[in-house]
């Protein structure tokens, strides 16, 4: 799942420590422990990048908005070896302008075009190109400006919620025999963290890495995948606040436990940019948003699969509103 929170937290860590000069040199160095992705075209010109990208000439352009976004997939893989799909794909939105951080999940079963492929299902793109066709298929799909992406599979994230203390959600009656079932898998396959224990009873209580992700993979209580999308935001959100409310004195500690899993295209430099941002931002909260929306997209079946066929340009318009149309902040 969400890797997302991470490199916000992360960036937001290296600065809240970035402001005096051992600080700033002993954070500098613990970024070096990210992992630096394969984006091929990372040291391509400004127009090189946009072309490799599927960047639109008419596409908002950070610049202009104050805007800036971040990709944040969540790989399905039980290996790290295997190609695999991205379950989970949200926008991260710092936006600069209005001081605030956005959160839009859109839907793995997305039906969409995939630049030099045939249309699919959007999680479908990362298993048959990496993050780069992923990052082409949403720009082109949706007219956006997004260069920057961070990726992370659930082993990953198991582990960068147990270095940050679990974290509190409030768990449902029926959500628990299926977060059991997950269980069952996570304690099987990942035999590097410790065996976690089923959760006996509904409301609100601390949950360690394994018992989050599984939370966060329940599709099949409530509203399906829909509703699973909300768990995966509830998830980030809870971590986020989490980190904000970490004394400075514990943050450097923090960002060395998780900064190991973080793996980007981000420079050093502009996550630290983007931390300082954040930090001066204050106490914000997270917006959530969604794609496709109610009421914009048929469900059908195409070759075999169920999927979510959305209106674009409607859903285009929904998205680009939410993350830029600064009236309604």
């Amino acid at each position: 799942m969400k890797k997302a929170v991470i490199i916000i937290l992360s960036v937001l860590l290296v600065c809240l420590l970035g402001i005096g000069g051992y600080t700033y040199f002993y954070m500098n160095s613990l970024l070096d422990q990210v992992k630096q992705s394969p984006l091929s075209s990372q040291n391509l010109s400004p127009a090189a990048l946009a072309k490799s990208l599927s960047i639109a000439k008419d596409a908002p352009k950070e610049e202009a908005t104050g805007v800036f976004n971040i990709l944040l997939f969540g790989l399905d893989r039980r290996s790290k070896d295997e190609a695999s799909r991205s379950d989970s794909i949200m926008i991260a939105s710092i936006d600069t302008k209005n001081k605030t951080v956005k959160l839009s999940s859109i839907m793995r079963d997305t039906y969409l075009a995939i630049p030099g492929k045939a249309d699919n299902r959007i999680n479908a793109a990362y298993a048959m190109g990496g993050a780069e066709l992923a990052i082409k298929a949403i720009n082109q799909n949706f007219n956006m400006d997004i260069k920057r992406y961070v990726t992370v599979d659930f082993f990953e994230l198991t582990a960068i919620i147990d270095k940050m203390g679990g974290v509190d959600i409030n768990v449902k009656r029926d959500e628990i025999p299926f977060i059991h079932q997950y269980l069952v898998e996570l304690n099987k396959l990942d035999t590097n963290t410790p065996f976690a224990r089923d959760i006996t009873k509904p409301g609100l209580q601390r949950l360690n890495g394994k018992q989050a992700v599984a939370y966060t993979r329940n599709r099949y209580s409530g509203n399906g995948d829909f509703q699973r999308t909300e768990r995966q935001r509830t998830v980030l959100t809870a971590l986020f606040d989490k980190a904000k409310s970490k004394g400075i004195s514990n943050v450097a500690a923090l960002a060395a436990a998780v900064l190991p899993y973080v793996e980007t295209n981000i420079p050093k430099s502009e996550m630290v940019d983007f931390g300082i941002k954040v930090i001066g931002f204050g106490n914000t909260n997270l917006q959530q948003y969604r794609l496709p929306v109610d009421g914009t997209y048929k469900s059908r079946v195409i070759s075999g699969m169920e999927v979510l066929v959305p209106d674009l340009q409607k859903n285009t318009d929904l998205l680009h509103k939410f993350l830029f149309d600064n009236t309604n902040q």
